[in-house]
């Protein structure tokens, strides 16, 4: 029997989405760092920063649709064009982070070499994934709100039935004479 089977239903589910978000990372990961380092080859063999933008723009987009469409297909959003605008604002954080690894390691501590930027890029895609992970789970991808079911009514209070006193009886009572008389006399 697998161990993710022995855990509670929401474990197994955060279980299955952080595996599903694995593999769409490491496909987008390899479509990253390809794109990153044709374009240190080609392009900008001096321009880390800006091959870094253009591959996590690239990835970030692939990403999207392997996400909606995989990994979070059963929560169905209020709108794609929130989800969508989400997304690319949480990459843009994630590139942030990304970037200032990157820009740390390159002006910081001043090196250049590739593989001093790419074990930068590396480590400010973990830093950055991990913060995307949260931000989909959480607010891109959220499941919709279960619809509103009232609250039951609370319970009427259990009244004792009413026994009327004496008195009360007595002062509804019709006088005794008053009932024996005939319809015409009333």
């Amino acid at each position: 029997m697998r161990l993710v089977q022995k855990l509670p239903q929401r474990w197994q589910k955060l279980a299955g989405e952080i595996a599903k978000f694995g593999v769409v990372g490491g496909v987008n990961t390899v479509i990253n760092l390809a794109v990153f380092n044709a374009l240190l080859l080609t392009v900008f063999t001096s321009g880390q920063l800006k091959a870094n933008v253009v591959a996590t723009v690239v990835a970030a987009t692939t990403s999207y649709l392997m996400n909606r469409y995989w990994t979070y297909r059963d929560r169905q959003g209020e709108s794609m064009r929130r989800e969508y605008v989400l997304f690319f604002v949480f990459n843009l954080a994630g590139l942030m982070i990304e970037l200032s690894v990157l820009g740390a390691t390159k002006y910081g501590l001043g090196l250049t070499g590739i593989v001093a930027i790419n074990a930068a890029k590396i480590g400010g895609l973990v830093l950055g994934t991990a913060f995307r992970f949260w931000a989909y789970r959480t607010i891109v991808f959220r499941t919709a709100p279960a619809p509103a079911v009232p609250a039951p009514a609370a319970p009427k209070a259990v009244t004792a039935p009413h026994h009327p006193t004496i008195a009360e009886v007595l002062a509804e009572a019709v006088p005794l004479d008053e009932q024996t008389a005939p319809a015409s006399a009333r």
